[in-house]
């Protein structure tokens, strides 16, 4: 599904994008993607930097492994031990489904290098939660301070804080909250729409990654947080 369906992989082209503006690929850059899942996003990481992924679910590394991606473990961050040992940590719409969120971010700083980055991708505006962020186990979504101040809690300095997927959320907003109305489950969310919407979606999406590194956007269903690890 993840090499199809048109959120995953514009999401994934917009990512890719920003990480190249930020920090150009090197295999010096040692990366962890955590809560990689099924791997489709590592898989790219992996040829750009030192990328490695972590994981609790057994399945998940599984089908990362049979994408043959070997820098796996299989765990939680906070059984990583080696402290100050990456150059960037990615959590790709991962937050949102820790019930201890600030932990999370605060086992982050410490296996970060000093001067290291964090990017975080979420969910936003929790008056659009819904059936939907049930069925993906979501804890929660996040507003624009809550996010700015879960990260600063955490003792991050933030670089870049921007909503996205935004040229999509009027009509995702009308959508969900008919939903609501109507009492549908959204459960064809999860679903790969015929060929030319699918294809239409995925272009619309994508191309917010021409601006998305340059222009904070004012509003979207996803939040984007870059962070640093201050050297002092």
């Amino acid at each position: 599904m993840e090499k199809d369906h048109w959120w995953f992989v514009a999401r994934l082209r917009i990512l890719l994008r920003y990480l190249d503006v930020k920090m150009p690929a090197s295999s010096s850059v040692k990366l962890l993607d955590v809560g990689c899942g099924t791997g489709a996003v590592l898989e790219a990481l992996a040829k750009r930097y030192d990328a490695h992924g972590i994981d609790s679910s057994l399945d998940a590394v599984a089908f990362c492994r049979e994408r043959g991606l070997a820098n796996m473990k299989v765990g939680l961050l906070e059984d990583v031990s080696e402290n100050g040992s990456f150059d960037i940590l990615t959590f790709f719409d991962v937050v949102e489904h820790v019930a201890d969120d600030a932990g999370l971010l605060r086992n982050a700083y410490r296996i970060l290098k000093p001067g290291g980055r964090i990017l975080i991708t979420v969910p936003a505006f929790p008056s659009l939660w819904s059936r939907h962020d049930e069925i993906l186990h979501h804890q929660r979504r996040y507003t624009r301070a809550q996010l700015r101040s879960l990260v600063q809690g955490a003792g991050f300095h933030i670089h870049y804080l921007t909503f996205f997927n935004t040229l999509l959320f009027p009509a995702a907003v009308v959508k969900r909250f008919a939903a609501k109305l109507s009492g549908s489950s959204e459960a064809n969310d999860l679903q790969i729409p015929g060929g030319s919407v699918n294809g239409a979606l995925r272009t619309i999406f994508a191309a917010e990654r021409f601006v998305l590194p340059y222009v904070s956007l004012p509003f979207g269903l996803s939040l984007l947080c870059w962070g640093e690890k201050r050297s002092s």
